[in-house]
């Protein structure tokens, strides 16, 4: 654990599901909806530090997430992606992207950038909201 870490010892009401080296939490900004950190639990900055048990796990996490999203909202495509620009901890992005909206708690969610790049429309969504939306998804799992 590194001090002044902020995704060291974590504890977020964001959790879908804790693994043996990993944790799944549903982004704060969901757009496109759905997206997931996959946070590893140690501190590790750069993809090669990680082991072969940490990787191993890893695809499992990302296979099991996969059908949950399937099951949840059926994404056309998925984004994998290890960036560490917002933050030096090892995490992986797992991003469902959907070439129509999506309807869900009433509300319609556009992945305007299907296709192509993501660009960063970060915008935190209300607690409330995120709350039915990790619950739904953890129904999923």
């Amino acid at each position: 654990m590194k001090s002044g870490c902020s995704k060291c010892n974590r504890k977020s009401y964001l959790t879908i599901k804790k693994y043996s080296l990993w944790t799944a939490e549903i982004s704060d900004s969901p757009t496109p909806i759905g997206w997931i950190y996959i946070i590893l639990k140690r501190h590790v900055e750069q993809f090669e530090e990680l082991t072969n048990k940490e990787l191993i796990e890893l695809k499992k996490i990302i296979k099991e997430l996969k059908k949950m999203l399937v099951k949840s909202f059926n994404p056309d495509w998925f984004n994998v992606m290890q960036l560490g620009n917002g933050g030096r901890h090892l995490h992986v992005h797992l991003v469902p992207r959907f070439e129509k909206p999506i309807k869900f708690d009433g509300k319609t969610f556009k992945d305007p950038d299907y296709g192509g790049m993501i660009i960063d429309r970060y915008k935190p969504a209300k607690k409330e909201f995120l709350i039915k939306l990790r619950d739904y998804l953890k129904g999923n799992l």
